[in-house]
């Protein structure tokens, strides 16, 4: 299960990341489940991705291709050098506009799915889990300044 993981990691971010990789910026991508907190993972300044491979499979078993969105959501945070939540969804999203391939469609309609399932609000993301998608949907059709209208 865990080769299949770094596999997907790979084809993810050898397809996916093309359009994010004109930044320049590199990331290391690093299993610890620790780090994550329980959270699929998060990024720090210097470029690593923390990343809880258990939690990966869990949502790409309910959730196909839905990791997509999140990894690069991770990657976001280090392009942007942001701890801004909301902005990073809303590059993220636009990212995920400019891509215009059915896999990436496919991605951020899962991964939309399964954030609607968030129905306690969270301030980090904007609200409730139907508020966060929202704003994404929004950034992939109005750009990734959409944010600051909120």
């Amino acid at each position: 299960m865990f080769k299949l993981i770094i596999i997907f990691l790979m084809l993810f971010f050898s397809t996916n990341l093309s359009y994010a990789i004109d930044k320049k910026v590199e990331a290391e991508l690093i299993p610890h489940c620790g780090m994550t907190k329980g959270g699929v993972a998060t990024a720090t300044p210097d470029g690593k991705i923390y990343y809880c491979p258990q939690r990966i499979a869990n949502i790409d078993w309910n959730f196909p291709g839905a990791i997509d969105f999140f990894i690069l959501h991770e990657y976001g945070h280090i392009v942007l050098q942001s701890g801004n939540e909301l902005q990073v969804d809303c590059w993220t999203a636009n990212e995920f506009a400019l891509m215009k391939d059915e896999k990436s469609k496919k991605s951020v309609e899962q991964a939309l799915k399964f954030i609607r399932g968030f129905k306690l609000p969270d301030p980090k993301y904007g609200g409730t889990g139907e508020d966060r998608a929202l704003l994404i949907e929004n950034c992939m059709e109005h750009g990734a300044e959409f944010y600051k209208q909120n």
